[in-house]
């Protein structure tokens, strides 16, 4: 019998910040070779750059939630303009890889910031919801593009990864997961479904029968399972994730030019329109918008158990 997450199993709430990382083989190199605009202070996102290997890592901080919240989002896809203004100005960048990881124990990214969609659904407002889910279709697309900037795009699980925070690890060119993580989408818990992304990654990687099939279990899956399936490249043991992401990057970096050539080749044979996306995801806004009071009692109780794991209320995110 599918049940709700249990919220209470994950990690309490805890300050990360870079010196989190340290045992984790993620440095900083010094040199002309990073990019300036990595200077800039970011609230939710940790930036460290490999000079050596033009590895980008880009740790989600996760300090006030463990959604894609719209502070998140801002970032992430600012700094997606940032890759791509710089290749467009320069004919490239030193960015060769870019490792999407999170600091937080156990978690990759639960998603969808709940509370805000029953804020906006309950206040009426279509806009807002529909804006929000535009601005991850932007996210998924960059990454699924690779920034328009020939970058090599890495999902690092670590942690658990569901709703929109595997929507967005599966618009990665690689990914790599370490066992016993849960993945999964519980939206069909709620009546309604992953709409930013999902139908179309899973249709691409699987076919349109199993995309819908996992959409509409709404149970959870570990990493094996998306493995043995082929939705996971690399699956390590617990402990392993990053040092195998940054081996990966090393073993990777002299042929590089041949991984993005593979990905435009997969983008040629498969095409995925920023279009697309925000026309499914116009349907998700219509489905979110039309919740059944029962099934909006359910988010809530998500929602409700995310605050009270993390000390906070709802209205704190919104800001």
């Amino acid at each position: 019998m599918t049940t709700l997450i249990d919220f209470s199993s994950l990690p309490t709430a805890r300050r990360l910040d870079g010196a989190a990382a340290s045992d984790m083989l993620r440095e900083t190199l010094p040199g002309d070779a990073a990019p300036a605009w990595l200077d800039r202070s970011r609230d939710t996102l940790e930036l460290r750059f490999d000079a050596r290997h033009g590895a980008l890592w880009c740790n989600m901080r996760h300090e006030n939630s463990v959604s894609w919240t719209l502070p998140m989002l801002r970032e992430i896809n600012a700094l997606s303009d940032d890759l791509r203004a710089e290749h467009q100005a320069r004919g490239g960048t030193p960015v060769k890889f870019f490792i999407g990881a999170s600091l937080r124990p156990g978690v990759y990214n639960m998603g969808g910031d709940l509370g805000y969609f029953l804020d906006r659904v309950r206040a009426g407002d279509e806009e807002s919801l529909r804006a929000y889910a535009y601005a991850c279709c932007d996210a998924i697309f960059n990454n699924y593009q690779g920034f328009d900037a020939s970058v090599v795009t890495i999902a690092l699980l670590e942690g658990d990864a569901l709703g929109g925070g595997l929507e967005a690890a599966l618009s990665s060119h690689v990914i790599i997961a370490e066992r016993g993580i849960n993945l999964g989408f519980p939206e069909a818990l709620f009546h309604t479904f992953p709409g930013m992304g999902a139908y179309s990654l899973l249709a691409r990687r699987l076919d349109g029968a199993r995309a819908e099939k996992l959409m509409l279990s709404g149970r959870m899956y570990k990493s094996e399972d998306f493995f043995d399936m082929g939705l996971i490249d690399i699956l390590v043991d617990k402990g392993e994730g990053a040092a195998r992401a940054q081996a990966y990057v090393a073993e990777q970096s002299k042929r590089q030019k041949l991984l993005v050539a593979m990905g435009e080749v997969r983008r040629r044979v498969m095409p995925l329109s920023l279009q697309e996306l925000r026309d499914v995801t116009d349907v998700w806004v219509d489905s979110v918008m039309g919740l059944a009071p029962i099934n909006l009692r359910k988010m809530e109780m998500l929602a409700l158990a995310q605050d009270r794991l993390f000390g906070q209320t709802s209205t704190a995110r919104f800001k």
